[in-house]
């Protein structure tokens, strides 16, 4: 509730934003991490502090700052740890870890599939083998010896 009427001051002490000044208040708000517990961004935390810098995001925007430089300075202040998406070598890992772990993970499951089939067929008769443990063969020897056929 505070941040709403905190919200509704500074629009209506400020001069009316632009839609990109608001798209970009949002952007940045929702790029950084809230600095007392790191688990939401500053749009949808409702600590003090989160409150505090929504505030001051606003005032930046409002003075004309760039995103960039907003971020910066949240990033000289708290460290990379404040974003959202880091940046560099640390989000590029981030965000390639899941593919790579999934296709690890896939191979392991084809190898071990192809593995257990090809144990299945090599542990298979090669005659087969029908009642009694007796093979087609054998049964087929046997039926020709009765009927005299095959002679």
């Amino acid at each position: 509730m505070k941040a709403i009427v905190a919200t509704l001051f500074l629009l209506a002490n400020a001069a009316p934003f632009t839609m990109q000044q608001t798209a970009e208040v949002k952007r940045v708000e929702e790029s950084l991490l809230a600095p007392c517990c790191y688990t939401q961004s500053i749009a949808q935390h409702g600590s003090p502090v989160a409150e505090q810098m929504r505030h001051e995001v606003t005032e930046m925007v409002a003075s004309g700052e760039s995103e960039t430089e907003i971020i910066d300075h949240y990033k000289a202040l708290y460290g990379e740890r404040i974003l959202i998406v880091p940046g560099g070598r640390t989000g590029q890992v981030l965000f390639a870890l899941p593919v790579v772990v999934f296709l690890a993970c896939s191979g392991a499951v084809l190898l071990f599939l192809r593995k257990t089939i090809r144990l299945r067929t090599d542990s298979l008769p090669t005659t087969p083998v029908i009642e009694g443990g007796r093979t087609s063969d054998a049964i087929r020897a046997e039926i020709e010896r009765e009927t005299g056929e095959g002679l």
